[in-house]
């Protein structure tokens, strides 16, 4: 393989390894979202049923 060819293929592994990354990390931001979201309804679920109660 001539020096023009490796640097094709390490390109595109270089910005394969970024996409993976970026679509792992993003999945897990996602995630967190979520579980915040969600401890924060029932969190204030259980305040109005205190302050109701």
């Amino acid at each position: 393989m001539s020096a023009t060819g490796y640097r094709l293929l390490g390109i595109a592994v270089w910005n394969g390894g970024k996409w993976y990354l970026r679509r792992r990390v993003a999945v897990r931001r996602l995630a967190l979202k979520g579980a915040l979201g969600a401890g924060a309804l029932a969190g204030a679920a259980v305040l109005v049923r205190r302050l109701a109660g």
